[in-house]
């Protein structure tokens, strides 16, 4: 028999919940003090990158490393290692940052625990909108707005890709990018009832509670992986790359979430790369 997944006890969430939205609200202050005019900077990779980015992430280093000095943590801005042992807390401090440096509320901070390489828990937190999803694996995933209680929240009924509300962030490493690539996203656009260029990870925050019905990226990385795949699967919905492979999901480089997996299984048909056709020797 294989192992038992990796879990958060009821006691043990309980008791997580407290520490990480104190950091969270410690992210907060900075990225919405510098919300609208912040000077830009750029990586080696082309991406933009702020002082509120590097400022949030150090915030939330602060309160990670006070409430759990000795576990592992992996950035986006101030790196790390992603370890297959023990615990490791994943952190994007600004998910959507082409619309934070346009003053737009539409980005987040993520934030994720992986225990042997597994994500057990994870935070869709949008401050600009006053909003978190977050979710641990066997505790179901809620929504906590400002001023309001939680309320545990699931994914929309199951619909066909030709019905379905279709969430989108960039058209990288796709055919509709400059550069081209793998990934078939033209002819998943054709096949969508409705594409919503909602972006980054807001969309699966809005796929958690039915508002669309599948959401995709050609494009990821650890810290923003780590943080959704709690929320959606613990809202009911199904999750892998673009391949359709759901294991090692926060080493995975695309993703996608639907609210069932037969959605998502149409979705990666349609967009994932095309399977090599055998030639006759081959099938020798």
């Amino acid at each position: 028999m294989s192992p038992p997944a990796p879990h958060l006890s009821h006691r043990e969430y309980r008791r997580l919940l407290p520490p990480v939205f104190a950091a969270l609200a410690a992210a907060d202050r900075i990225t919405l003090r510098h919300l609208r005019g912040v000077k830009i900077g750029h990586k080696a990779d082309g991406s933009e990158v702020t002082v509120a980015d590097r400022g949030a992430e150090r915030a939330l280093r602060r309160h990670l490393a006070k409430a759990w000095p000795e576990d592992a943590v992996l950035g986006e801005e101030y790196g790390g290692t992603l370890s297959g042992r023990g615990r490791c807390w994943l952190v994007d401090p600004i998910d959507g940052t082409a619309s934070y440096v346009l003053g737009l509320p539409m980005f987040g901070t993520l934030l994720s625990l992986t225990i042997d390489g597994e994500p057990v828990f994870g935070c869709i937190h949008l401050a600009a909108l006053g909003e978190t999803t977050y979710a641990a694996r066997g505790h179901g995933c809620h929504l906590r707005r400002a001023g309001e209680p939680a309320r545990r929240v699931h994914v929309a009924a199951r619909r066909r890709l030709a019905d379905a509300q279709l969430g989108l962030t960039s058209f990288k490493e796709s055919d509709l990018s400059r550069r081209g690539g793998p990934w078939r996203l033209s002819a998943l656009a054709r096949a969508a009832g409705r594409v919503r260029l909602v972006g980054d990870c807001v969309q699966y925050a809005l796929l958690c509670r039915g508002v669309l019905d599948a959401a995709v990226d050609p494009l990821m990385k650890p810290w923003d992986i780590g943080a959704i795949a709690p929320c959606v699967l613990e809202a009911g919905g199904s999750i892998s790359d673009l391949n359709g492979e759901s294991g090692g999901l926060v080493r995975r480089t695309s993703i996608v979430a639907a609210s069932s997996a037969a959605l998502r299984r149409e979705i990666c048909a349609r967009a994932g790369r095309p399977r090599r056709r055998r030639t006759l020797s081959q099938s020798r």
